[in-house]
């Protein structure tokens, strides 16, 4: 530990810090958009600092909780909340993660953003975003967890939608807003199944308490949470909001969908890994096999996809997958390892996707080519995250990924063979993109448009005029990308290096490993020589394939296609999964369940209410003819009842009905 512990105070600072530059932007700086944007650099700035003194903190703790209690907050009969900040080696981690993504993505929002018309807007959204997600990875109550877990799924709704008045955009929005709401409900039935249960929401005492409760209980439990998880994580069945959310401006898809929303569900899993842990075995073979399959899965989408943002998405939704693989096998320090890389290098790839489009004015690969001639530095730390997504040594991606399949090959073998295929694809689209993007001859880009009006997040969605002319379309046009661009690029390129380095060590496996129980602690670094062979071949052999087809053309991807039959056209139909959801579940039976309710509501419910109102309307017309306003009518009605109401009480008095009818008075008065 090199600096005094943390204060509290500070690590609050680290969440209010962008609170305070969305507060500012809303109220203040609307109409000084450059100052918004400098405003929010300085706020994520202040958050990273801090970020860096709470992971030296932890780091001298050997990763355990720093003792921050909880402060009160509401009491309602049995019913209590407490908010507080945990800070451990996971959250550490993942403060550091989330703020030194943010930072760099905000300078690079800088250059890419200038002179859209919603400039400050989007600084504000980015800074409640930020402000959200470090909210949720440092909450110490599952509620406080869940409000900025929602949170998180709002801000990346505008985001997505940032360019609303575009309908794919406004679509992509609602879709992933849509989606992952089905995994909340299950998450949300998780937090009201473990309250009723322990009357906690403390995280630390739900993980404790996990071990007292029946295993239908935390397999409740458990099961929501990984429904949660696989929808903000964008794993199957509800992986295909993603791809469409690369409508959002590319900054957005920077660290909304490499390092921080789609992480949170690999976090979130983490966080509970004692309870996932204490769930019955069927639990964690569910979440492994899941994320093993989503990995393979969307690995075969990317392999086809000609825009290149949504090869990074797909390539995001297949790493995801073997996080979640990882902690289903019980690798948890592997799982977050390789969050903490992929979250660098594929936010370098997505950075180095923008700037690509930055000057072709597309990201339709087919319409690139010969770039990097051109962008020289964008060509350079593309390839190097590319290199280590796909896991070449000695990058990061290399470290972080083999401790992944060796926690799969000691574990199941069959995930082995899964998770070596999938680094295998993932270096062929990944080297794919690179030779159809870099290599060969340029092949025009596209033409400039209007400000947000474009079909793509290109730059001519907010290029001014003569940049456009710059952009347009020839040799003569093609450029390197602004300084306020190139540099995240080469910064986010040195963690994706020589972060993968400090595995050896141990360090980071123990800081993780802080986190849990005792009893959990098992990390001890290790290297398998079958694992390291078998994946260093799968990468290279990827490399190797995508050189021969998309450099070489030796076999051409064409005659290739030609011998796969229907194959080709049904990944490229995404496997009809869109088909599905939005044809058959959405129009089908969402809108019958929808078209059945509201004959319900119409027939039942209003039929009800309506004929009760009816047959009053009915008797008010009844008794309104009886009151002509007439006096004669009056005083003869009158007389009409005095003659009624003098032959009851003869009738009773008289005993006539006694007479006519024995013993039928006290029947019916007894």
């Amino acid at each position: 530990m090199l600096l005094p512990a943390i204060p509290e105070a500070a690590v609050w600072a680290i969440y209010f810090a962008p609170v305070a530059s969305f507060v500012a932007i809303v109220a203040a700086l609307r109409s000084r958009p450059l100052l918004a944007g400098r405003v929010t650099i300085a706020a994520v700035l202040v958050a990273w600092l801090l970020a860096l003194w709470a992971l030296d903190t932890v780091s001298g703790q050997d990763g355990e909780a720093v003792g921050f209690a909880p402060h009160h907050w509401l009491s309602l009969f049995e019913f209590e909340v407490e908010l507080g900040v945990r800070l451990d080696g996971l959250s550490a981690m993942m403060l550091f993660v989330v703020t030194s993504i943010s930072l760099l993505v905000q300078i690079y929002s800088t250059g890419y953003m200038a002179g859209d018309g919603g400039y400050a807007r989007f600084f504000a959204f980015m800074s409640l975003f930020t402000a959200a997600m470090l909210g949720l990875v440092m909450a110490s109550s599952l509620l406080q967890l869940f409000i900025h877990w929602e949170l998180v799924g709002l801000t990346s709704y505008l985001l997505i939608g940032f360019w609303f008045h575009k309908p794919s955009a406004a679509a992509a929005a609602k879709k992933a807003f849509i989606v992952t709401r089905f995994g909340d409900f299950g998450f949300m039935l998780a937090v009201i199944l473990i309250w009723s249960k322990t009357h906690t929401f403390d995280i630390f005492e739900i993980n404790e308490a996990v071990h007292d409760l029946p295993q239908a209980v935390v397999m409740g439990f458990v099961l929501g949470l990984f429904s949660g998880a696989a929808g903000k994580s964008a794993q199957f069945p509800l992986h295909f909001w993603l791809p469409d959310a690369m409508e959002g401006p590319t900054p957005v898809s920077s660290i909304v969908h490499s390092a921080t929303m789609v992480a949170a569900g690999v976090y979130l899993l983490a966080r509970f890994f004692p309870s996932v842990h204490a769930a019955p075995g069927g639990v964690q073979t569910l979440i492994a096999y899941t994320g093993g399959f989503t990995a393979i899965f969307a690995a075969s989408m990317g392999i086809v996809s000609t825009d290149i943002k949504r090869v990074l998405a797909y390539s995001t939704i297949s790493q995801l997958g073997y996080m979640v693989m990882a902690l289903g096998l019980g690798g948890y320090p592997a799982a977050m390892f390789h969050l903490f890389t992929h979250a660098f290098f594929k936010s370098l790839l997505f950075q180095g996707a923008g700037s690509v489009s930055h000057a072709t004015n597309t990201f339709e690969m087919p319409l690139m080519g010969g770039l990097r001639k051109h962008m020289p530095i964008t060509f350079a730390t593309f390839v190097i995250g590319a290199l280590s997504l796909s896991g070449v040594f000695p990058l990061a991606g290399f470290w972080s990924k083999d401790e992944i399949l060796l926690d799969a090959w000691e574990n199941d073998k069959f995930l082995f063979a899964v998770a070596t295929t999938v680094a295998f694809m993932t270096a062929l689209y990944m080297f794919r993109a690179i030779f159809m993007t870099f290599f060969g001859e340029y092949r025009g880009g596209a033409p400039a448009e209007d400000h947000g009006s474009s079909a793509h997040d290109t730059h001519d969605a907010h290029a001014t005029a003569p940049a456009q002319d710059a952009h347009g379309g020839g040799h003569g046009g093609l450029h390197e990308s602004p300084r306020s661009m190139v540099f995240p690029l080469v910064m986010l390129s040195i963690p994706a290096i020589f972060f993968g380095l400090i595995a050896p060590s141990g360090f980071f496996g123990e800081l993780m490993e802080g986190a849990l129980d005792p009893s959990l602690r098992h990390f001890e670094f290790e290297m398998n020589p079958v694992v390291m062979v078998a994946s260093t071949f799968a990468a290279l052999g990827g490399i190797g394939a995508a050189a021969a087809i998309y450099f070489a053309q030796v076999p051409s991807s064409l005659a290739i296609r030609s011998r796969l039959g229907p194959l080709p056209m049904v990944v490229e139909r995404l496997y009809f999964v869109n088909e599905f959801a939005e044809t058959g579940m959405v129009r089908g039976v969402l809108h019958g369940f929808g078209r059945g309710a509201a004959l319900v509501d119409r027939l039942v419910v209003d039929g009800a209410v309506n004929g009760v109102a009816y047959a009053t309307r009915l008797a008010g017309d009844g008794l309104r003819r009886v009151q002509t306003g007439q006096v004669q009518a009056n005083t003869s009605l009158m007389m009409v009842g005095a003659v009624a109401a003098a032959g009851a009480l003869l009738a009773l008095s008289g005993g006539l009905i006694d007479r006519v009818s024995p013993g039928l008075v006290e029947r019916l008065m007894p």
